[in-house]
């Protein structure tokens, strides 16, 4: 990828926010007062070949919140998630214009390192995709492969991380047996402890619950809620978003059409098209 230099309830702890511009250049607004802006985008485009997927999206994350992306099919979110972690840079032919930047560190800098930014910026895809592995394994992956060794050591990260994702009391005592072996819910929840075992600055979570039964749905929600970590999550289902997150972005048709927090954008949305996506008119 070559990057260019330039009737719903809202979690309860939301904040204050901004709303987007209706011309498309979606802004953050005053969405940092009272907090720390952890992911900062200015003036974002993207581009497959010659196709604009996304169009001046800039916008302000904040940190310890959790913020959800909503909007119909293709119009740009998970796109847009996806550059947070630099994941597109796999995919040949694309092109960025605009900055992203993580805690005041420009990450498609020239001194930018893919590798440490996905160890800071974590990823938890719509299906759970456990590896072949040992639920231990699996936990153990990420932190091998940046040298952590000892036995001791890895017993920890493990008892830690699953702690974290709220899988402890189900497997501490079969870690040993395939994660494959376990419900979906369950196999979801150890690839969250997989991105937590690398301890991430952010977790990105891209329709996380999509395939999930209605248990196994509110066990991850609880988790999110209650993680209290900058969560980033993608999610087509507009009540989820309404119940665990702090702020809320919908898009449409690559632009950022309306920001801020998720009480506000629900109830009292400031653009035409946010309110008619929300109340099913479109989408």
């Amino acid at each position: 990828m070559v990057a260019e230099q330039n009737g719903f309830e809202a979690a309860p702890n939301g904040q204050g926010g901004g709303a987007g511009q209706g011309d498309g250049a979606g802004q953050g607004g005053d969405a940092g007062q009272g907090g720390e802006v952890i992911i900062k985008a200015d003036n974002v485009s993207f581009f497959y070949g010659q196709f604009q997927a996304l169009k001046n999206i800039s916008v302000d994350i904040m940190a310890d919140e959790v913020t959800a992306f909503i909007g119909p099919s293709g119009c740009g979110k998970s796109t847009f998630l996806k550059l947070l972690n630099r994941m597109h840079d796999f995919v040949p032919g694309t092109r960025l214009a605009g900055e992203i930047q993580i805690r005041g560190t420009s990450i498609y800098g020239p001194e930018a390192d893919p590798v440490d930014i996905r160890r800071r910026v974590g990823m938890v895809f719509q299906r759970p995709n456990p590896f072949p592995k040992s639920i231990y394994d699996n936990i153990c992956y990420g932190p091998r492969l940046v040298g952590v060794n000892r036995k001791a050591d890895l017993d920890q990260v493990v008892e830690r991380a699953l702690k974290a994702a709220a899988l402890w009391d189900d497997v501490k005592d079969k870690l040993g047996k395939s994660a494959l072996d376990l419900s979906g819910g369950q196999q979801q929840r150890v690839c969250i402890a997989r991105a937590l075992a690398l301890e991430p600055e952010i977790l990105l979570m891209d329709e996380p619950t999509s395939a999930l039964d209605p248990i196994a749905t509110s066990k991850v929600e609880d988790w999110i809620r209650g993680a209290g970590m900058s969560i980033v999550i993608v999610t087509h289902n507009m009540q989820q978003a309404a119940r665990i997150s702090d702020r809320t972005a919908f898009f449409y048709m690559g632009q950022l059409i309306e920001f801020g927090p998720t009480l506000e954008l629900f109830t009292s949305p400031k653009e035409e098209r946010t309110e008619n996506y929300i109340t099913g008119r479109f989408g």
